[in-house]
């Protein structure tokens, strides 16, 4: 009776869980703020939508060289996912696409469809 009632928790569990969408994934980024990169710049996203776990924003990169230049992006988020695009400046076309790490301060991790990679910090 025992391996019976075992069997049939085992399979009741297995029926509802769905590996595409598991509550671990769940992650609801606060991407409002300002964030520092390691390439010696400052980003700003704005989202569609806050306090989701995925969302559409628009946003820019700002270079902390004196030169007052602005580069737009526009990307989205799902969970720990990210991508977003430049609009606008040396990188026009560029698609990045990463991961949000969670940690004593939440970072991106991305890599640009033309290989640099850059990692951002939430101030």
């Amino acid at each position: 009776m025992k391996k019976i009632f075992l069997a049939s928790l085992m399979l009741l569990a297995t029926a509802c869980t769905d590996d595409d969408a598991s509550i671990d994934d769940l992650f609801i980024p606060n991407v409002s703020n300002q964030w520092t990169s390691d390439r010696n710049s400052i980003f700003f996203f704005t989202t569609e939508q806050s306090n989701v776990s995925e969302s559409t924003f628009t946003g820019n990169e700002q270079p902390q060289d004196n030169s007052n230049d602005v580069y737009q992006l526009e990307g989205s988020f799902k969970n720990h996912d990210i991508e977003y695009t430049f609009s606008s400046g040396p990188e026009t076309g560029i698609k990045y696409t990463g991961k949000f790490i969670e940690g004593a301060s939440l970072k991106i991790k991305a890599t640009g469809s033309n290989g640099k990679k850059v990692e951002i910090t939430r101030n």
